[in-house]
């Protein structure tokens, strides 16, 4: 076909809004993605749409149906109509195994779960009307982008980007499954470094205070001692080990509770003289926990008394109990 058809074949499919493959037969997939194209390029989106969804309807097993299906996406991408360039692009994905184009397909979808991320409104009505922010679709989108590519170069940044809005939306146990898989799974990623020291983040904000479970404690300060041993050069290096330096005096503190409980309450200086001990041991040197617990070492050594509980003024101050003998006897 010579330039001069071309532009008047164009020219008069834009002149044709409500043009669609169905106006080609059978047989003509590839004429009617050409005027799918020339109505999209003629800026006639709606009438481009309908030729595109029709010719992946008739011609479904045709090469073109599912660069048909491409094109919608990327028009349904442009007027911010998110969650049907979703549902159009990953019917690709599910279809069509073999579209050339894959990597492309999968590429858009991750740019729409990002505008999502981002807070861009999902246009209703032909792209006319906002819709509410949805950041919950974001994570499902992310989501199933890593269990159709789990090992393509998207996957990393996209567990990551599961985590961070899991956080947002105060479900940090589905942010720790996240950032624990990329982790695990995808350590030789550039973001690995970011997603193993939000993991020790997320694990210390999960302990309120020292007088806590200090299981997820422990998990944090294993968390900071991996990033160090194996990203020690990395600019995010200097927050893991203030990270570290604060996670570790607090299950110090810990440590000094436990002691406290029993020095004071239980009147028992040689059952809280081993936590002391471990106390000092993990806070940093000079650190207020540490010189607590070299003041309690010291009261323990000269054999002063537990301050007692408040119980005491009620009940009485506490006797802890004798140590029986050999033969059970007190």
């Amino acid at each position: 076909m010579g330039l001069g058809r071309t532009v008047s074949f164009a020219l008069l499919l834009s002149a044709v809004p409500v043009f669609g493959a169905e106006d080609f037969g059978d047989g003509e997939p590839s004429r009617a993605f050409a005027a799918g194209m020339a109505l999209e390029e003629a800026g006639k989106l709606m009438p481009a749409l309908r030729c595109y969804r029709t010719l992946a309807r008739d011609h479904a097993q045709s090469d073109e149906a599912p660069a048909a299906l491409h094109r919608r996406g990327m028009i349904f991408f442009r007027q911010n109509r998110y969650r049907r360039a979703f549902r159009c692009l990953d019917g690709i994905l599910d279809k069509y195994p073999d579209y050339s184009d894959y990597m492309n397909v999968l590429e858009l979808e991750f740019q729409v779960a990002q505008s999502l991320m981002e807070g861009k409104r999902n246009y209703l009505l032909w792209g006319k009307i906002p819709g509410f922010r949805d950041r919950t679709a974001a994570r499902e989108y992310f989501k199933k982008i890593v269990e159709r590519v789990p090992y393509c170069n998207l996957a990393p940044e996209a567990l990551l980007n599961v985590a961070i809005l899991s956080l947002r939306m105060r479900e940090p146990d589905s942010a720790i499954e996240a950032l624990e898989r990329l982790v695990d799974e995808y350590g030789d990623s550039p973001v690995a470094p970011e997603a193993l020291l939000l993991l020790a983040k997320v694990y210390r904000e999960r302990v309120p205070g020292p007088s806590y479970d200090q299981k997820m404690t422990r998990e944090a300060i294993n968390s900071y001692q991996e990033f160090l041993i194996l990203f020690p050069d990395s600019p995010l290096a200097p927050q893991a080990e203030e990270g570290l330096a604060e996670t570790t005096e607090l299950l110090a503190a810990g440590k000094i509770n436990v002691g406290d409980f029993y020095y004071d309450d239980r009147q028992n200086p040689s059952g809280a003289k081993p936590y002391y001990e471990e106390a000092l041991q993990l806070a940093p040197r000079d650190s207020p926990t540490a010189q607590r617990a070299e003041r309690r070492l010291a009261d323990i050594r000269e054999e002063k008394p537990g301050k007692g509980s408040p119980l005491d003024f009620i009940m009485g101050r506490y006797r802890s109990p004798v140590p029986a003998d050999a033969h059970g006897q007190k």
